[in-house]
Parts: structure tokens; C-alpha cells; sequence
């Protein structure tokens, strides 16, 4: 069994092309504050899931999805110019609701922290 498989390559490489494409290479400010957090690629790559998450508070997920779809030409534009894959697989972003999870599980558990220590 090989160590690591053609789809995981691929999604590194394109989880570090979007991510160099929010941050620099699409001239949009709002997409300056849009990280992706992973990528997983089906095995034929042909389709590739981006999870996101957003670092601004003033921009909301769903203005973050509005910015991702207007620049989704010049995005597919930047990769398939910098990155050496035969076909660019169709990207579908996702917004990735862990880390506002395991936020809301830090506040919960730091209140019943607090609540042990001011009752104790």
C-alpha cells in the first residue's frame, strides 16, 4: 500500500494554491480574511471539497460565500496558471463549522470552571 495516495498530494497542493490565491492573488480584501482549514478530493480527482473558515468577525460566513462565488473565475484562473495538474479538479467551498464548535465548547467549559471555582 502506497504511503500517501495521489488525491492527498493534490489536495495539499491546492490547499496551498487557494490559500495563496485568497490571501494575495485575487485582489479582493474580504477573501484576505477567508482560510481554508482543508481540502479532500475525490478519487478520480475530479472534485475537490474546500472547508473554510472565517478569521474577520464583521465578515460573516455567508458574505464570505458571496466573495468565494465572485471570484470563482479568477480563483480557477490563478490555480490552473501556477499549478502543474493535467485537469483543475471543480471546487465546492464549504464552510467549516468545527472551529466555532470547539469555541463554543471553550466558553462552555470555562464558565463551568468558573461556576466549580466561585462555588467552591
Amino acid at each position: 500500500m502506497r504511503r500517501f495516495a495521489k488525491s492527498d498530494k493534490v489536495a495539499d497542493l491546492l490547499k496551498h494554491g487557494i490559500s495563496n490565491a485568497l490571501l494575495t492573488g485575487l485582489g479582493d480584501e474580504r477573501l484576505k480574511w477567508v482560510t481554508v482549514t482543508e481540502v479532500s478530493i475525490n478519487n478520480d480527482l475530479s472534485l475537490a471539497k474546500v472547508y473554510y473558515t472565517v478569521l474577520e468577525p464583521a465578515l460573516n460566513p455567508k458574505s464570505a460565500e458571496a466573495a468565494i462565488s465572485e471570484n470563482m473565475r479568477d480563483l480557477r484562473r490563478f490555480l490552473a496558471s501556477r499549478l502543474r495538474l493535467k485537469q483543475l479538479p471543480d471546487l465546492v467551498f464549504t464552510y467549516d463549522q468545527a472551529q466555532e464548535s470547539a469555541r463554543r465548547i471553550d466558553t462552555l467549559l470555562e464558565s463551568l470552571h468558573k461556576e466549580e471555582n466561585g462555588a467552591g
